[in-house]
């Protein structure tokens, strides 16, 4: 059985369909899915699965197992999934190790929509993983039941990612958490941009945090700077703490 789906749940997996689908069509699962299906879950002709194409839409679907590695699914009926929450937009420096991968990970299961790494003073070199990424918010869609996938970007510069907003979401909030804030709680410019159906913006420093310089960049360019409490927090958890306050701030 596959790890995280619940016993007598069909097991979900993304594909890309046309637009608009109609039952009856018969889809060729992509090989990675099809292995999944036939070698590695050893499902049989006329199982049930669940296939959504990360855009919102969700199809039940019956395999059929043919020769070789092929598997084929005829869609059989559109299922309606959850409720959207509202946008919010993870900004976050690039963390030492398997850090990132797993903020992606729980932050997509929790309802992130997009995910900007940020290259800052204080993160490691490097360009990151966007491939690997993807493929962890993919397998943490299927394993949470949401049927869209977050966005996430090719790193970039915490400038860009501050001018990331004006340029693709239009007007916005925008929160920058920093430690030596003290007096702005972070759920105060957050549940007003739900009220108004903005999308929010959280900007979540690397280890070592944002430099002062930083800060002041961000708060020039429109954000607020606001606080997660009175402890110190690890990026990572400093990440998911104020991902789960923002989707569910309404």
């Amino acid at each position: 059985m596959r790890s995280g789906v619940p016993l007598g749940r069909p097991h979900r997996f993304h594909v890309d369909l046309p637009p608009a689908p109609v039952a009856g069509l018969v889809v060729n699962l992509a090989p990675p899915v099809a292995h999944q299906v036939a070698r590695v879950l050893r499902m049989r002709s006329g199982d049930v699965v669940h296939l959504f194409d990360g855009n919102g839409g969700e199809w039940r679907a019956v395999i059929r197992i043919g020769s070789g590695n092929a598997v084929t699914a005829t869609l059989d009926g559109f299922l309606a999934g959850p409720s959207p929450l509202g946008s919010v937009v993870l900004c976050l420096g690039l963390l030492k190790g398997e850090k990132f991968d797993w903020v992606i990970q729980k932050s997509t299961e929790l309802g992130i929509t997009h995910v900007i790494p940020m290259v800052t003073e204080r993160s490691l070199p490097g360009s990151g993983r966007p491939d690997r990424w993807h493929r962890i918010a993919v397998e943490a869609s299927e394993q949470s039941g949401r049927t869209t996938i977050p966005e996430i970007t090719p790193p970039m510069p915490l400038r860009d990612a501050l001018n990331f907003q004006s340029t693709h979401s239009g007007p916005g909030c925008r929160v920058i958490c920093w430690e030596d804030e003290r007096t702005v709680p972070f759920l105060a410019p957050v549940r007003l941009a739900h009220m108004t159906g903005a999308p929010v913006f959280l900007y979540i420093g690397p280890e070592g945090g944002f430099s002062a310089t930083e800060v002041d960049l961000a708060v020039a360019s429109g954000a607020q700077a606001v606080s997660l409490g009175t402890l110190i927090l690890r990026s990572e958890t400093a990440a998911i703490a104020a991902v789960t306050l923002a989707v569910h701030a309404n």
